[in-house]
């Protein structure tokens, strides 16, 4: 697919735009702290704090504005191009005034760097879908803590031979070059057009009608404090055990080239396995479980070494674990709302929680004695990083909702020019199809049909009826069973082996669903008996698609436990044409659960092997499927997920299959993550190589025990639809008096 060249093509310049934007944000926070701290007391730490808090805030309320006005492709590389320039102005001003361009460039990493790394990301997020981020973003922060490593490297050397302020026009050509990077990354390409939102809403206004995301807004706001406290207790430490000079920025140099050398080896080697075994609710929560042990630690064995323990840790997991799952939440979330809240949760917030972070060391500074400020800090830090860890908890379900919301936002704004013929065009339209079945109910006194020629006029009506049913004259008993007067109660046993005689077969269907609920017990048997013949059973799975009684759709799921697949297959769409119908209809989850890990513990010859003998008709749509498997869907597909459609959300369920059969890798992508979030382990473990292993091949070493296996159970359904179609070609035959029954050789489940 188009699609999914244009994202193996965005992967490696997204990892060099991680790199390279990485590399600016490490070297700059490392000339920020030592030349803060070469012209400033430790102390003053807690104010800057606070003043970087409102310098950032106030620069997220200009970029809101300005947002709403210019695409991030725009925005984000020109906002590099300008702090590369301002770093080349504080280098030709930092000798005529060493402490104003301290703070300044203090309030410049720290104000605009979180911003502009937000919008590296907010671009990232948009140009891959959700299932794609997932796989590909814990490598992007791979690249980009290498990024940060050499950085830190090249900062330590040039700090050493040139001195701190040497630092700043490097800075400047690093940000340069992010610029350029970054707008290729955002650089137009084909993409499903998004259905503008008729007015444009504030950042803000985002946060408070969207739950989710006022949870995640919490969340940053309360780690940032966390980490804010932290840092407050590990810079001050090292200040005092190194002093002033040059060696704090060799310090500092070392500090986050090492730092930046763990986190690539914790994402390179738990990233993906962190986010696909344990969630991302898990993989945000590793910092805040950090700096509850690290700061336990330095309570019970204070120094510089329990310290930088407990700082290291925290900054090593926010790094890698933290990024890779808190980027991760913004994918599903709306373009036009991700861009307008997202800096503000990333940079607004994050910023808010270091003024926390800065008053609270304020008023430990003024309340505490100087020999109780440590342990009082790391107290505050225990219960900050406690709270955010229980925020971080509640995140996994917002995410699935999310998700939920993408899927159907996304199926709003689909091209329908991407999808590949008029029948499945018309089906992405169609987000609710409507079963439109004719319910029927023959009154009291029916009208007896005429007898058909050569039957004794002298019988009894009924008994007329059942000879006429057993002539195999076909436009009589078609005409009897079309009869709007419909069939009595004595006849249904009659009508029931009709269904195996194919030019009556439709008009049997009729006249059964017409009194379907009234006999549902005597058909249910017939569904149910195994030496009934497999034509009847699939044709009367069909008949109780019209039904709404809790009698008649147990009776369905009974019918789901059967040997033959198109059994099973009519049983299901009859049953979710019921539960539609009739919302208090109870279905044991856990059951349905059950069968579809039946159905997908089979082989790729037998997944792909199943059909249907009988054609669905064009009139007839009881399930979201349908459409599809008239079209192209396989199957197997199709039956899992009406199965599913019982016991799980139907609506986003319904358009996560649809995207799994378009072109559009965002759609497919957001189905993907949805389907793998809301599937139990088991069933997602059999159903994944059926979705995204499009190999017909057999997966290298698996057992010859289970190839045979499958082999065995694809001939056994060969040969039984071989044998189906046979029958449906052999001539009429005039002398019979019922269709017969042929043997039904027993099989295997998975037929």
């Amino acid at each position: 697919m188009s699609s999914n060249r244009a994202a193996s093509r965005s992967v490696p310049l997204a990892m060099l735009c991680a790199g390279v934007v990485t590399a600016q944000y490490i070297v700059g926070k490392a000339t920020r702290d030592a030349l803060f701290l070469a012209q400033f007391d430790f102390t003053a730490l807690p104010t800057i704090f606070i003043v970087t808090s409102f310098v950032s805030i106030a620069l997220v309320a200009v970029n809101s504005k300005v947002s709403a006005k210019l695409v991030p492709r725009v925005i984000v590389p020109v906002s590099f191009a300008v702090s590369g320039a301002l770093f080349v102005v504080e280098w030709l001003l930092i000798d005529r005034a060493p402490r104003g361009i301290a703070v300044l460039v203090y309030l410049h990493i720290s104000g605009a760097g979180p911003l502009l790394g937000s919008g590296f990301w907010l671009i990232a997020s948009e140009r891959f879908d959700p299932r794609t981020a997932k796989r590909r973003f814990g490598q992007i922060a791979g690249v980009g803590t290498l990024g940060g490593l050499a950085g830190g490297v090249v900062a330590e050397r040039l700090g050493a031979g040139l001195g701190v302020g040497a630092l700043l026009p490097f800075l400047g050509l690093l940000n340069v070059i992010c610029a350029w990077v970054v707008w290729r990354l955002a650089a137009p390409q084909h993409e499903i057009p998004v259905v503008k939102p008729a007015r444009v809403r504030s950042g803000l206004r985002v946060l408070v009608e969207a739950p989710y995301l006022r949870n995640l807004a919490a969340l940053t706001l309360i780690v940032t404090t966390g980490a804010g406290l932290a840092d407050y207790v590990f810079k001050a430490t090292i200040a005092e055990t190194l002093g002033r000079g040059d060696g704090l920025l060799r310090f500092f140099a070392i500090y986050y080239a090492a730092t930046g050398l763990i986190t690539f080896a914790v994402q390179a080697s738990s990233s993906r396995f962190m986010l696909e075994r344990w969630g991302l609710a898990a993989a945000t929560g590793t910092p805040s479980m950090a700096l509850v042990l690290g700061s336990a630690a330095g309570l019970l064995a204070p120094g510089a070494a329990s310290v930088l323990v407990m700082r290291a840790s925290e900054s090593i997991f926010r790094g890698s674990l933290f990024r890779a799952g808190y980027e991760l939440f913004f994918t599903p979330i709306p373009r036009a709302e991700k861009r307008a809240v997202k800096s503000v949760i990333d940079v607004g917030f994050d910023r808010l929680g270091d003024a926390v972070a800065g008053g609270l060391l304020r008023l430990v500074l003024f309340s505490v004695v100087p020999a109780a400020r440590s342990s009082t800090v790391l107290s505050l830090t225990i219960v900050c990083a406690t709270v955010a860890f229980l925020f971080a908890s509640r995140l996994n379900r917002g995410y699935i909702d999310a998700l939920e919301k993408g899927l159907l936002q996304r199926a709003v704004d689909l091209d329908l020019g991407e999808v590949e013929d008029l029948t499945t065009r018309t089906a992405m339209l169609r987000t609710l199809g409507q079963t439109q079945v004719d319910i029927g109910w023959a009154p009291a006194g029916r009208q007896r049909a005429p007898a058909a020629e050569g039957v004794p006029a002298g019988l009894d009506p009924d008994l007329q009826t059942i000879v006429t049913l057993r002539s195999r004259d076909r436009d009589e008993v078609t005409r009897l069973l079309r009869s709007d007067e419909g069939i009595s109660r004595s006849l249904v046993p009659h009508v029931v082996p009709l269904l195996a005689w194919n030019p009556v077969a439709e008009a049997a269907v009729f006249a059964l669903r017409k009194v379907a609920e009234e006999h549902v017990g005597e058909l249910v048997d017939a569904l149910l008996d195994p030496n009934q013949d497999f034509a009847v059973r699939r044709r009367l799975a069909r008949v109780f698609a019209v039904c709404v009684s809790q009698r008649a759709a147990d009776g369905l799921v009974l019918g789901l436990d059967d040997l033959r697949f198109e059994v099973r297959f009519q049983c299901a769409r009859s049953l979710a044409a019921i539960v539609e119908k009739n919302l208090t209809i109870r279905i044991d989850k856990e059951r349905i659960f059950a069968f579809v890990l039946r159905e997908v513990a089979v082989g790729r010859p037998v997944w792909e092997s199943r059909r249907l003998l009988d054609a669905l008709d064009t009139g007839e749509t009881v399930s979201f499927v349908d459409d599809f498997v008239r079209d192209r869907a396989n199957q197997s597909l199709a039956h899992v997920f009406t199965l599913l459609s019982l016991v799980l959300p139907r609506e986003p369920l319904q358009i996560a299959f649809r995207g799994l059969h378009t072109q559009d890798q965002n759609l497919r992508g957001t189905a993907l993550e949805y389907l793998e979030g809301i599937l139990p382990p088991a069933i997602r473990d059999r159903l994944w190589p059926f979705l995204e292993d499009r190999r017909p091949a057999d997966r290298p070493g698996r057992a010859r025990d289970e190839i045979l296996a499958d082999l065995l159970r694809s001939n056994k359904s060969i040969v039984m639809n071989l044998e189906e179609l046979k029958r449906q070609a052999r001539p009429e035959r005039p002398d019979a008096q019922e269709p017969a029954n042929e043997p039904l050789a027993p099989v295997d489940f998975g037929a």
